[in-house]
């Protein structure tokens, strides 16, 4: 606003008391007593021709500090010119001016609480900056799913090279990855994917991310029997994995194509392949991969196995300040140090030997950051990818580097600089800030949005998505897809059979005709016949009709011969992943002749016995529980006739920081997952207690792999207690003995390994007050709502849930010695649970105890649970629906069935 100068009442005026040029700027005048204090304006002279001047100051007749000229022209002025406080036009203009400004903003600030103004944003996958205009919350508008169909099946994580087969090449896993190495003699070499079959008419991309080790020829694929008619399949750099890929457009069908991974150079040189993956593409995708670079490629089109969804969707908006605290560093070569607080780390060095503290983590490309701390040791930045480095050792308090490739950096805080250097070291509030301005130092504090939900849709069309949407503060999925395992828990009947195969039935309702994807235990997909069809084509395949859900199965694989036919109970053990045979006389498929055998089929795991079965597991009686050697169910995902609205489990809510957001777009966040810990006083292990061990507590395991776990929590609050994993791909934790609360429940919010598609999600933030407020006043009542109906089910709950001691049979008996006497309760949802501990009972198929009705599942259930004999091992209780409770197989030392639980049939 334009400054406005005091007026003199009545304008009492004054004459100049000596004569001036026109650049003068004192002036003397006869009486400064009439005239204002400065800053303020006078006028010289009375006529159009007078000049206003501005003068900042007044000492008694003199006046100083004068812009001549002000208004009108500068000019020479005669003695006992009149000078005097007269309103002008800069008065007059500067009030109409500061008067129209002042409306400006009364109307600005009256639409700001009038009407709302929001920002839309679109948060695409990955790591990306938003520049938002103010602090404020996220508020979600949608995301849709999206389904993957790897026609590989599994075989292209790369886990397994059994189910590739190699040529003049040496096949070994390394870190994750299949290493080729040309064989002795060999110009060149690969593996040979299994044979999966392409159709006319339809478009397919093959993708794998290849690493080049020392092959001259580098590393690159092709697929037999088709013609890529779009391709950047071959790589030759060493520098961190790259994305190679072809399209195909055949015009023929062709069912014995194989995908073959080739290195190219000679004997003794390799390459690295991982992530192999073939899906059927839109011709819109199609097209639309002209131009496309491979990092987009292989951004849009993720490495899954077999069909997966957008699975456990999540956003996270990093702090401003990107690094955590010390004790979720890594310390290499510290033996004399602590962390005297989370942000501040010292340690000394006397043996010359590289010291540090280093923490890795995801960076978006062509983004400028600074690093920041406190410290008399060296800072530096590497790319681990590329294996470079981004920012050199350096001893300033503050650096700036950029990140010009998307990578995971490792950020040091150390003793290096060209030599290790020996000496006491400290390292206080460490800063990693977007942008090249050091910042004074604040805690890392994120926030973020995690929902535990799947999200299908059309797999080649990308139609009938399911969706997410926010509604009275609750996030809710319009489902329209449905995921099932096939397992042994349904009720399977036979439908007929031909040469070579049979098919099984099993009874549907709500599903769109002809919608079934199915997935083999091997992870491949089986063919769809459709409803029209007249016969069937053979083995694995299926058809989703009118009423039923129809799969065929070789008799190689279910052991069934051509005159048998299996019953409901045995089509439900193939289920549970166990092949028949002939007892005694053999391993060709039973024909009906001769006691009945079954042995686990082989799926990777122990011991193969060479007829598809693991070696050893064979058993006589009917099985009845889950094959446990690495066998996974057949797979149903389907289209609902008619979608239904389903509640989402959720936690967090998304901020946006004013300025720049460093924020992560994932899927595959699993959220508080309840963990137990097992007690490791074994030879080796010493006084810690154990999860997500493979061999201390087999109940320890977490229900996914972890990629990367984020945080802990015991009693619902973050726990930071558990000491970070051993390297390798299988991490466990541990946690002192000494800090361990045994009342406590634990839980673990982490990443998984498994991947699966990424999709945008879309929202907006209040960019105004009426926004805010409005919003602010929304959350308040939803909250106040979700509280008060928590308080009920609470009030619900604790008035009837009753523990009840069960009848113990067959020679078990509580195991006492201050542990828990076994009892089980029903909650007002209708979750039966068992706790406690019993020993000296007889294992096998007969009851332990028996629970009553009200109290027992619909269908047979078996459960793993922990068991000790003279050693800790899994064991595994079945829970029949006449309520009859046995502890299957296991241990009978110390049998725990705490954490088992269920829900009853309504």
């Amino acid at each position: 606003m334009k400054t406005m100068y005091p007026a003199q009442v009545n304008s009492p005026g004054t004459e100049l008391a000596a004569a001036i040029d026109a650049a003068q700027d004192t002036i003397q005048v006869a009486d400064g007593s009439v005239l204002p204090d400065g800053p303020n304006l006078l006028t010289i002279g009375t006529d159009e021709a007078a000049e206003t001047i501005l003068y900042t100051d007044k000492t008694g007749d003199e006046l100083t500090g004068i812009t001549r000229g002000f208004q009108g022209t500068a000019q020479s002025w005669a003695a006992g010119t009149k000078v005097a406080r007269y309103f002008t036009a800069y008065d007059h203009d500067a009030a109409i001016g500061n008067i129209s400004e002042l409306s400006t903003g009364l109307t600005a600030a009256r639409d700001r609480l009038d009407t709302e103004q929001r920002q839309d944003v679109v948060l695409n996958a990955g790591m990306q900056i938003l520049n938002a205009q103010r602090h404020a919350a996220f508020s979600l508008s949608g995301i849709k799913g999206r389904t993957l169909v790897n026609l590989l099946g599994r075989a292209g994580n790369m886990n397994d090279l059994s189910k590739w087969s190699p040529f003049r090449v040496l096949s070994t896993l390394e870190s994750g990855s299949a290493k080729l190495t040309i064989d002795t003699g060999q110009l060149n070499g690969g593996i040979i994917s299994p044979v999966f079959s392409v159709k006319a008419g339809k478009y397919y991309i093959a993708i794998t991310d290849i690493k080049n080790g020392t092959a001259v020829g580098g590393g690159r694929f092709y697929i037999e029997n088709l013609t890529a008619n779009k391709f950047e399949n071959d790589v030759y750099s060493s520098d961190g994995f790259k994305t190679a890929w072809a399209a195909y457009a055949p015009t023929a069908d062709v069912t014995n194509c194989n995908l073959v991974l080739v290195v190219d150079g000679a004997a003794g040189q390799y390459a690295y392949y991982d992530s192999v993956r073939i899906y059927e593409i839109s011709a819109a995708e199609y097209t639309s991969l002209d131009g496309m670079t491979r990092e987009q490629i292989g951004l849009k089109y993720p490495y899954v196995d077999s069909v997966t969804p957008v699975r456990n969707p999540y956003a996270i908006r990093y702090g401003e300040n990107l690094l955590p605290p010390f004790y979720e560093w890594t310390p290499i070569g510290i033996t004399e140090g602590s962390l005297t607080e989370p942000y501040a780390a010292n340690f000394k060095v006397s043996n010359s030997q590289s010291t540090f503290y280093y923490i890795d983590m995801k960076l978006p490309a062509n983004t400028k950051y600074t690093f920041s701390a406190e410290h008399n040791g060296y800072l530096s930045v590497t790319d681990l990818i590329r294996e470079t480095t981004i920012l050199d050792n350096t001893s300033a308090q503050s650096a700036t580097f950029t990140n010009i490739n998307e990578t995971t950096v490792r950020i040091y805080a150390s003793n290096v600089y060209g030599a290790p250097i020996n000496g006491d070291y400290y390292f206080k509030n460490p800063m990693l800030t977007l942008g090249s301005t050091p910042k004074q130092f604040k805690p890392r504090e994120d926030s973020m949005l995690a929902l535990q939900t799947d999200l299908f849709a059309d797999p080649l069309t990308g139609s009938t998505a399911d969706e997410v949407f926010e509604k009275y503060g609750q996030y809710f999925k319009l489902a329209k897809w449905k995921h099932m395992v096939l397992d042994g828990s349904h009720k399977w009947v036979y439908g007929n059979g031909t040469s070579g195969y049979k098919w099984a039935n099993l009874l549907m309702s709500g599903q769109v005709q002809d919608s079934a994807i199915v997935t083999k235990f091997t992870g491949g997909i089986l063919g769809r016949r459709r409803a029209e069809n007249t016969s069937w084509d053979g083995p694995d395949y299926q058809m989703l009709r009118g009423d039923l859900l129809s799969i065929t199965i070789s008799n190689t694989d279910s052991g069934w011969g051509d005159n048998y036919t299996p019953t409901p109970d045995e089509i439900k053990a193939y289920f549970m992943g166990w092949r028949m045979f002939p007892w005694g006389i053999g391993y060709d498929p039973y024909n009906g002749t001769g006691p009945k055998g079954w042995g686990k089929i082989y799926c990777g795991v122990g011991p193969d016995d060479g007829n598809g079965m693991v070696g050893g597991s064979g058993v006589s009686t009917l099985p009845t529980t889950m094959n446990d050697m690495g066998y996974t169910p057949y797979q149903l995902v389907y289209q609902l006739a008619t979608p239904t609205v389903e509640p989402i489990v959720s936690e967090g809510m998304l901020t946006f920081n004013e300025g720049d957001n460093q924020i992560e777009v994932g899927t595959g966040i699993v959220v508080r997952e309840a963990i137990r810990l097992y007690d490791g006083e074994q030879p080796g292990y010493g006084a810690y207690y154990y999860t997500n061990h493979a061999t201390i507590g087999g109940g320890s395991r977490w229900k996914y792999k972890p990629l990367k776990t984020l945080s802990f929590y015991r009693n619902s609050l973050a726990d930071v207690s558990f000491d970070p994993p051993p390297s390798g791909s299988d991490p466990w934790y541990r946690i002192k003995k000494s800090l361990y609360d045994s009342s406590a429940t634990y839980s673990v919010t982490y990443l998984m390994l498994d991947k699966s598609p990424i999709v945008p999600i879309t929202g907006s933030y209040a960019t105004n007050e009426k926004a805010m407020l409005q919003e602010l006043t929304d959350t308040v009542q939803q909250n106040a709502t979700a509280v008060s109906v928590l308080m009920n089910k609470k009030v619900d709950k604790d008035q009837s849930v009753v523990w009840i001691k069960p009848t113990l049979l067959n020679g078990w008996v509580n195991f006492g010695s201050g542990f828990s006497d076994l009892v089980y309760s029903k909650d007002s949802d209708g979750i039966v649970r068992l706790t406690g501990m019993v020993k000296s009972g007889t294992v096998g198929y007969v009851p332990a105890f028996t629970l009553p009705s009200g109290y027992r599942p619909k269908l047979k259930m078996s459960i793993p649970i922990a068991t000790y004999d003279t050693v800790w091992k899994m064991g595994m209780i079945e829970i029949r629906p006449n309520g009859e409770v046995c502890v299957a197989f296991g241990g009978n030392t110390n049998t725990s069935l705490d954490g088992v639980e269920f829900r009853a049939e309504q």
